[in-house]
């Protein structure tokens, strides 16, 4: 049997305990922001600039005002990307759907790849907002009809992943 050299036990030993203590639901913040952009009103955007293990987080601005927080999950071989929005402590989520171009993204085909989508529309979104009922919310005609529209996936995203920098 061999033994572990002191200088790699040390290196081994911080990962163990990072490994250990780490949260799984802390999020990290990442090197490059994620935007969607509303196709229907530039203004309002979602920047994504927080990774946890199973989703990407960010804020839903309007201009610079956050409006609420919004992650999107990672799609994968088996299930479509899930959308989620929390202001305070209510939240509602729904299905996203990825498209390339025209063309929609399914699971359950090879074409097209999830890392080639373009666009996303966020089923529900537009319905989750208006159950706020907040005045902010459910008199903006300009917030549900982007809500309820396509929004584009900027450069940096990777159909709901982050391009490595």
């Amino acid at each position: 049997m061999r033994s572990i050299p002191y200088e790699c036990w040390q290196g081994m030993r911080a990962l163990l305990l990072l490994l250990v203590f780490a949260s799984p639901v802390s999020a990290v913040p990442l090197p490059l922001v994620c935007e969607l952009t509303s196709e229907e009103d530039p203004a309002f955007v979602i920047r994504l600039d927080k990774r946890t293990h199973t989703a990407l987080q960010g804020v839903l601005t309007h201009g610079s005002k956050t409006l609420g927080s919004m992650s999107s999950s990672k799609p994968n071989s088996d299930r479509q990307s899930i959308w989620s929005f929390q202001l305070g402590k209510i939240a509602h989520s729904g299905t996203a759907v990825l498209f390339a171009d025209d063309k929609v993204w399914n699971p359950f085909k090879r074409l097209p790849k999830p890392h080639e989508t373009n666009r996303v529309l966020f089923v529900g979104l537009d319905n989750a907002l208006r159950l706020f009922r907040t005045q902010e919310f459910s008199s903006s005609r300009q917030l549900l009809k982007a809500a309820a529209g396509f929004w584009e996936i900027s450069s940096t995203c990777l159909g709901g992943r982050i391009k490595r920098a």
